[in-house]
Order: structure tokens, then C-alpha cells, then sequence
């Protein structure tokens, strides 16, 4: 069985498990009660079958592509900004 986990934060993790035949999804969220009484802790698992699992797969790609085209403009046009600032800092 291969299993792969990605940390989302402090608390929060996805584990990828398969083997052969199998792919299931976790998602785990681990808080100790004292730390927040208020954020549950979970652990929901789910087996996959390859056409969900290709399709999320997919989708995840297409949105993590999408937003990191979107931070690059983002990132660019602050900086074109903050030229345009100290041209006119400047100029004055």
C-alpha cells in the first residue's frame, strides 16, 4: 500500500492511500481540546474510484493553475504599481 500526506496547515491533512485496486482519500483534521474547545477534530476517509479520482485530480490542477496565473498578475501589477509610486515620489 503506498501512501502519500499532504499538510495543509498545523491541524489539517489529506492522506492519499491506494494499492492495486483501491484509492481512498482522508481528510484529518487533529486538535487537541485544549488548544480550541470550539474546532472539532475529524477524520472522514473515502475510496475513490479511478474516474472520480482522475476527475478531482484534474480539477485540483485546473484550480491550482488558475490561481497561480492569477497571483502572478496580482504580483506584477503591484509591482508595476509601486514604480508608478516612486516615479511620482519622485517627480515631486
Amino acid at each position: 500500500m503506498r501512501s502519500t500526506t499532504f499538510a495543509v496547515n498545523s491541524t489539517d491533512a489529506v492522506h492519499v492511500y491506494s494499492d492495486d485496486h483501491h484509492i481512498w482519500l482522508q481528510l484529518r483534521r487533529n486538535v487537541a481540546t485544549e488548544q480550541d474547545i470550539g474546532k472539532p477534530s475529524f477524520k472522514v476517509a473515502m475510496n475513490l474510484n479511478v474516474g472520480i479520482a482522475e476527475k478531482l485530480g484534474n480539477e485540483l490542477l485546473r484550480l491550482a493553475i488558475s490561481q497561480k496565473e492569477r497571483q502572478k498578475l496580482n504580483a506584477r501589477s503591484a509591482k508595476e504599481n509601486k514604480g508608478k509610486k516612486g516615479q511620482v515620489n519622485a517627480a515631486a
